[in-house]
């Protein structure tokens, strides 16, 4: 039987979960409309509101537990469909962390992403009142149905051509050309996030140091035939020197071989 989160939707396991990048740094959602909304939501924050700073233990998603302080409550962080933010900053039963102008930032954000009837798709730990006040909270309180929606009309608000600015962590990962605060169009941002852009990196120092590796073997490769060779048509004398030649250059290869990773 399916268990459910808090907030009606099914808990999932990490082999389930949609990824995706925002502010420059990894979040989990419960499929691709929830990651569009979240998206949208974390990159305002981080743009209007205050940067996402990304520490350990400050940002996550997915967690599969209970609600904090029940037995049975699933949290909705266990269906993938909530993210705390700058957790440091706003501890969950602290008032007051954010400013008026910050709440009033965050609270244009969440009116924003909203179903066809107007219903608001996140609701904020920084508003419950029959449980701790949590305002480093977001979590998703609509159905799916809602949720895609909204994600239907931000695609038709958001143009292609809009901007959004580099967190520094972007700026890192994209490389020479970039920094903090630049600003990139959104189409671009979509096309080609940060975290597909660092794929593409970790895979290209991957395939260079394969084929360092293979051009070592194969000088290796080379210096054993040689030596085998030596040995089938040379007198003794010829096959020792070739050996004492050979293993030279097989020790060399190797050691470079070692330097390079």
């Amino acid at each position: 039987m399916t268990q459910h989160s808090q907030n009606g939707w099914p808990v999932l396991t990490r082999s389930e979960l949609t990824w995706f990048t925002a502010a420059g740094e990894r979040f989990a959602a419960a499929n691709a409309d929830v990651s569009y909304v979240a998206d949208y939501l974390i990159t305002r924050f981080n743009a209007e509101v205050e940067p996402i700073e990304g520490k350990v233990l400050d940002d996550w998603s997915w967690d599969s537990r209970k609600v904090t302080g029940s037995r049975t409550t699933i949290s909705n962080h266990a269906s993938a469909t909530a993210w705390d933010l700058n957790a440091t900053k706003h501890p969950r039963g602290v008032k007051g962390t954010f400013s008026k102008a910050k709440t009033a930032a965050v609270r244009r954000i969440l009116a924003d992403i909203k179903a066809d009837n107007g219903h608001h798709i996140f609701r904020w730990g920084n508003d419950y009142t029959s449980s701790p006040i949590d305002s480093m909270h977001f979590e998703i309180n609509a159905t799916e149905a809602q949720v895609k929606q909204a994600r239907a009309i931000l695609e038709d608000d958001m143009k292609w051509g809009d901007k959004i600015k580099l967190t520094a962590v972007d700026a890192k990962v994209w490389g020479s050309g970039y920094k903090a605060g630049d600003e990139v169009t959104y189409g671009l941002m979509m096309r080609y996030p940060t975290l597909a852009r660092k794929t593409e990196k970790e895979l290209a120092a991957f395939i260079a140091a394969s084929a360092k590796r293979d051009a070592a073997i194969s000088a290796q490769l080379d210096a054993l035939t040689q030596a085998v060779a030596a040995l089938a048509a040379g007198s003794s004398t010829d096959v020792a020197k070739a050996f004492d030649e050979g293993l030279a250059r097989f020790q060399s290869e190797i050691a470079k071989a070692k330097a390079a990773d």
